[in-house]
């Protein structure tokens, strides 16, 4: 659950997660080229997309459990499965630290490609 609770907050947009500057950054784009409404289209769009994300948190960590579900949590847990939420994660929240170069580097072949 903390797990999935990380990667809701990084869906949401929640800063300091890269999906929160991806967000700022393309309608930060979208109004310096003069679409205001797609902005603020987008902007709605991710306001509602993060009440379902943090729903899903609170239902995660302030509900409690159904009864008869305790076994079910363990088994669906391989190994297989751990590795790649590992992954994940490591990714998550490498992107937090990567955000600003991987926007040079980004901003760098926009620039040189003539946009």
């Amino acid at each position: 659950a903390v797990m999935m609770g990380l990667f809701m907050l990084s869906l949401a947009g929640i800063p300091p997660f890269g999906l929160f500057w991806g967000k700022l950054y393309m309608i930060g784009s979208a109004v310096s080229a003069g679409y205001t409404g797609l902005a603020l289209i987008m902007a709605l769009n991710s306001a509602i997309a993060g009440y379902y994300y943090l729903k899903l948190i609170v239902f995660m960590f302030m509900k409690e459990p159904m009864v008869g579900y305790e076994k079910m949590y363990f088994m669906n847990a391989s190994l297989s499965l751990k590795t790649i939420i590992g992954i994940a994660v490591v990714g998550t929240i490498f992107a937090v630290f990567a955000v600003n170069p991987l926007l040079k580097v980004i901003t760098l072949f926009v620039y040189n490609s003539g946009y």
